[in-house]
């Protein structure tokens, strides 16, 4: 499913991408084969002109041995993904009985694949990270480190480290139905939010506001951290 017409190479869009689905998955090849664990990110400005990337994962996580400075590492931040269903596609086949043999299902999905070399992040940048996570996640009235008891606060952070990846490289894939008959995608739109199991309903939100191009996303992702989807699927059944 990986065909060029689905790439984008705006960096642009990694931060964003990041900032709206930070949780993500880090692969290492280690001693005994591939590794993967599990952390959020922080996007960061940095030396590569994508940007960087810093995350935190306890010391006795079964990766973190071969977790070294310099070490190659792929990660993956995975957006919404949905299975598309060619009875969807109203306008092409607008009657029971047309003819689907030269169709077929397919999935739409949003993937982020980076990769860069680690480096280690002192205390003071771990504090800040961990701060910015917080920031990040929790409502203007919600928990604060702040709010941490000092001897925890002080304790816990000897049991992780940080890590630090400079971006060398992406593999941005956006695939919205943008590929399909212009007409179908209302269609398909009627069909996610009628099904509206699991990602459903922010994937039809995507694919509603993309018009193909990348100016389009940055918007569109951004609306998926506050809400939209439920604001769609209650348009939809009002």
């Amino acid at each position: 499913m990986h065909y060029a017409e689905y790439k984008h190479t705006d960096p642009a869009l990694v931060r964003t991408l990041v900032d709206t689905f930070p949780f993500a998955a880090i692969s290492v090849n280690g001693s005994k084969g591939p590794r993967i664990a599990h952390a959020p990110l922080t996007f960061r400005n940095g030396k590569a002109p994508v940007g960087a990337l810093e995350f935190h994962l306890a010391k006795a996580n079964p990766i973190a041995g071969d977790m070294n400075i310099g070490v190659p590492v792929t990660i993956l931040v995975q957006g919404p993904g949905a299975a598309i269903s060619p009875s969807w596609f109203t306008s092409s086949f607008p009657q029971p009985d047309s003819d689907r043999s030269r169709t077929a299902p397919t999935y739409n999905y949003v993937s982020l694949i980076m990769n860069g070399r680690l480096e280690f992040m002192d205390d003071r940048a771990l504090q800040a990270q961990i701060q910015d996570l917080v920031l990040a996640s929790e409502p203007d009235s919600g928990w604060r480190t702040e709010e941490l008891a000092p001897d925890l606060w002080q304790g816990w952070r000897k049991l992780i480290q940080g890590y630090r990846l400079e971006i060398e490289s992406f593999d941005l894939t956006v695939k919205l139905s943008h590929g399909d008959v212009p007409e179908d995608r209302s269609g398909v739109v009627a069909g996610l939010l009628g099904r509206g199991v699991l990602a459903d309903v922010s994937m039809a939100h995507l694919v509603r506001g993309y018009d193909g191009n990348s100016g389009s996303l940055p918007s569109l992702f951004r609306a998926l951290k506050h809400g939209v989807g439920n604001r769609v699927k209650a348009a939809a059944t009002a």
